[in-house]
């Protein structure tokens, strides 16, 4: 028997229709990526239509907008946010959704500054059609990250893979371990490939908002070619479906999209990324 999942927002989707699906693109980022504005020293902003998150952290993609469905003239608004940015003198990412209202939304960034720096697709799978677990290569340990220490290793990846500067590592591993997870009872958990007991690979998985969603799959060059990114999303995946998801689904960059098409996943929507006074890869 299946277990019932631990759910942070809204109830796990049954239903597969194209319209969940859309949903699930949108609400899982929504409930992972708002997490950071409720770290210590962040904010989280959930007014007028507008969700948007401070954090301590004063590079990218660590403040930005989430969710934008103003009620009314969207400008005020719009220029409030920027005016927000510009008073802590920090870049900011706005992330444009499915749902997004205005549609002409991209224009108002573009006229104030800021600049398309990723498309993303929106993928989905039903987790019924979930192809098997892959075997693991020799001289690579897969392991789910539970402790602190192995939470640690996954941190060393999430900062090469955002370029954390050095000297907001600390304040990085921090925010990431407030996070909680792989704890009891938490929707996140995370796993690793090591070789020789070096974290070279890692995925995450949040079972949150009615989905499963897959985020941050990340290899170091040396590690590529062994499949370990499919590996650790298979594993993910599965332990997914063993607790009762439906849905799963990711955003992913170009470079990737083949890799979760042969696992089983199609596109149902696309995200842009805008970002002022900076530039990142999602």
């Amino acid at each position: 028997m299946r277990r019932k999942p631990n759910i942070i927002l809204g109830v796990v989707f049954e239903d597969v229709s194209l319209a969940n699906q859309i949903r699930a693109t949108e609400e899982n980022l929504w409930a992972l990526w708002q997490r950071f504005g409720l770290t210590s020293g962040g904010a989280l902003h959930n007014e007028g239509g507008a969700l948007w998150f401070d954090t301590v952290l004063t590079f990218l993609p660590y403040n930005g907008v989430l969710r934008f469905q103003p009620n009314g003239d969207p400008e005020p608004l719009v220029d409030r946010i920027f005016a927000h940015y510009a008073e802590r003198g920090v870049p900011f990412m706005w992330v444009v959704h499915p749902s997004t209202e205005p549609s002409h939304l991209s224009d108002l960034l573009e006229a104030r500054g800021m600049t398309l720096i990723e498309q993303m697709p929106g993928m989905t799978m039903d987790l019924a059609n979930l192809p098997p677990l892959d075997p693991i290569p020799d001289g690579v340990e897969v392991r789910e990250a539970t402790s602190e220490e192995e939470l640690t290793l996954a941190q060393e990846l999430i900062a090469w893979r955002w370029h954390v500067p050095e000297d907001s590592q600390e304040q990085h591993l921090e925010m990431a371990l407030s996070f909680g997870v792989g704890s009891p009872g938490s929707p996140m958990r995370c796993w690793l490939a090591l070789i020789d007991g070096k974290p070279v690979s890692k995925a995450l998985l949040n079972l949150d908002a009615g989905s499963a969603g897959i985020h941050g799959v990340a290899t170091k060059p040396e590690a590529r070619g062994k499949g370990l990114a499919r590996i650790l999303t298979l594993n993910a995946l599965h332990t997914a479906r063993e607790s009762g998801y439906r849905i799963a689904m990711l955003h992913s960059s170009p470079m990737a999209r083949s890799l979760y098409e042969k696992i089983g996943f199609r596109q149902v929507s696309e995200f842009r990324v805008y970002a002022s006074g900076g530039t990142f890869h999602v």
